[in-house]
C-alpha cells in the first residue's frame, strides 16, 4: 500500500509537471449504486488538468449502464513549434453489475469500450537519442493520435460510517493504436494492456443526495519499466509509460429527489 501511495503522488506530481501525455487513463466509475432504479451522476477534477463526467443507471435489479467522457487540456496548438501542448477528449460506454452485501458492503463490475482522440507536442520526456559522436539528443513528439479502448472494472465499497465510505477500484484497459501519427510519421503496435487501481475515499451527509469523493489511482503497463526499457526511440513507448493522479469530485443521486428523500 505504501508503494502504491507514493508510485500515486509521484507518477501524478511527474504528470502534473510534465504537462503533456498522449494517453489519458479515466478515473475509475465505482458507482455507489445498490438498487433498481438510481441514477449516479457525476464530475471530478484531476491535478492533472482533466475533468471527467459521468452518468450511471440501473433499470434492472443488479444491472447497470454507464456513460462517461474525460477532457484534458494544456498549452495551446497554435503556438510556435517549440512550445509545448497536450489535449486529450475521450469517450465510454459500460454495462455491468452490483451486488450489495448488507449495508456496509458493495461489490461490482464493469466492461466496456471507447475511444480518445490526443494531440500532443513536447520534447524530452525521458526517452532520448545519440547522434555521431554520443551526445545526448532529446525526442521531439509531435502526436495526433485516435486509439480505441476496452476496459473491464471490479469495485468494493465499505461503508465505514453513516456519512464515509472508502473503496478500491481496478480496471484493465486494452488499447489499439488505430490511428496514431508522431510528426506526421504513422505509430504502429499491437494492444497494450494496462492496469489502473484507484483507492477513494467518500464523504456523504445524512445519506443525502450529494457526495464529495477524493482518489488516488495509478496507470501502468503489464510487464513494462520504462526506467530499463530499451525503446526509447519508439513513440508507442508513450502509451506504455506509467502515469498517476489525484483527483477530487462530486456525485449527485437525483433518484433521492424523485423519491422524496
Amino acid at each position: 500500500m505504501e508503494t502504491f501511495l507514493r508510485y500515486c503522488l509521484l507518477s501524478g506530481l511527474g504528470a502534473l509537471l510534465g504537462g503533456c501525455s498522449v494517453y489519458v487513463p479515466m478515473l475509475g466509475a465505482a458507482p455507489e449504486i445498490r438498487q433498481k432504479g438510481e441514477l449516479e451522476v457525476t464530475g471530478a477534477w484531476s491535478l492533472t488538468n482533466r475533468v471527467d463526467a459521468s452518468a450511471t443507471y440501473s433499470p434492472l435489479r443488479h444491472l447497470l449502464v454507464r456513460a462517461a467522457v474525460s477532457s484534458k487540456g494544456g498549452g495551446h496548438q497554435e503556438a510556435n513549434d517549440s512550445a509545448s501542448f497536450a489535449q486529450n477528449n475521450q469517450y465510454e460506454l459500460n454495462v455491468g453489475t452490483y451486488w450489495p452485501l448488507g449495508k456496509q458492503w458493495l461489490l461490482g463490475g464493469l466492461a466496456g469500450f471507447g475511444q480518445a482522440h490526443s494531440q500532443a507536442r513536447y520534447t524530452d520526456d525521458g526517452d532520448v537519442s545519440f547522434n555521431i559522436f554520443g551526445y545526448r539528443q532529446p525526442i521531439r513528439h509531435q502526436f495526433d493520435a485516435i486509439y480505441a479502448k476496452y476496459s473491464a472494472e471490479i469495485y468494493g465499497t465499505w461503508q465505514a460510517s453513516e456519512w464515509v465510505s472508502l473503496g478500491l477500484a481496478c480496471r484493465l484497459v486494452q488499447l489499439r493504436l488505430t490511428d496514431v501519427t508522431d510528426r506526421y510519421v504513422p505509430v504502429q503496435a499491437g494492444p497494450i494492456v494496462r492496469y489502473e487501481p484507484m483507492l477513494y475515499l467518500r464523504v456523504r451527509p445524512n445519506g443525502g443526495p450529494v457526495q464529495c469523493q477524493a482518489a488516488l489511482g495509478t496507470s501502468a503497463t503489464f510487464g513494462y519499466d520504462g526506467r530499463r526499457a530499451l525503446d526509447q526511440a519508439d513513440p508507442a513507448r508513450q502509451f506504455r509509460l506509467g502515469y498517476g493522479y489525484a483527483s477530487l469530485g462530486i456525485a449527485f443521486y437525483p433518484h433521492l429527489l424523485w423519491q422524496g428523500k
